[in-house]
């Protein structure tokens, strides 16, 4: 199993809250991206029992890499919508639910701090998709959103293997802590209230899918230039 070990986060069973009304996007997320999901899968792995401190930092540093420069993207694409005087800005209601989730590059460089990492000077990601719409920010967030639910079971299985605790090195995979069920309601909901016609549910649907192709690559490439740099510093010794 991979970080994103929630397989289907539209279908997800939230007992604690009331189910949120079926509808085509959300099935259709479901539907649409499941080839590009386990592909992400194929490259990740923390649920491994044979799992070590180096790897977990490492993966961290992976995800620091990639959501460092993504949050930053997304940010700036709220706060152009908040100023936006030509009929394109967003609800006041909605960009309050954007914002707010928006903080895992901190969660990450907090972790990395308690495993004797500056997040200075790590290599980042330049290949994003694309967040030129509502559409396409809606798109993206539904990937990293979903991706919360998965984290909350890595929680506890680092916290097992290798003693690792949300205050001390998994606070990013912990997502919202206690929150977390209903943080995933609400952005089923903006999903719902967002896509009122085809063509929207197209775009939503394209970029959730371009999501999990640059978090992909991304991470193999990561993954390759790391080896590189291993077999460097060994040939150096």
């Amino acid at each position: 199993m991979a970080v994103f070990v929630v397989a289907n986060p539209a279908s997800q069973q939230l007992k604690a809250y009331p189910p949120v009304a079926t509808s085509s996007i959300l099935s259709r997320l479901r539907a649409e991206t499941r080839k590009e999901h386990e592909a992400v899968e194929q490259v990740l792995d923390l649920m491994s029992k044979s799992i070590t401190h180096q790897i977990y930092r490492q993966c961290l540093e992976q995800f620091y890499g990639f959501y460092e420069p993504l949050e930053k993207a997304l940010q700036a694409r709220v706060d152009q919508w908040a100023d936006a005087v030509d009929g394109t800005s967003l609800s006041y209601a909605t960009r309050v639910a954007l914002a707010a989730r928006l903080n895992k590059t901190a969660f990450l460089r907090q972790d990395l701090h308690h495993l004797g990492v500056s997040a200075h000077g790590l290599d980042l990601c330049r290949d994003l998709p694309p967040l030129k719409t509502q559409s396409e920010v809606l798109g993206c967030l539904y990937v990293i959103e979903g991706a919360t639910l998965g984290g909350r079971m890595i929680t506890q299985h680092v916290g097992t293997i290798l003693g690792i605790s949300p205050t001390a090195g998994s606070s990013f995979f912990d997502g919202y802590g206690d929150d977390t069920a209903r943080m995933w309601q609400g952005m089923r909901q903006l999903l719902l209230c967002n896509s009122p016609d085809t063509e929207t549910e197209n775009n939503i649907v394209t970029n959730a899918k371009s999501t999990f192709a640059c978090l992909r690559i991304w991470c193999e490439v990561f993954t390759k230039t790391n080896i590189k740099r291993g077999l460097s510093s060994c040939a150096k010794t």
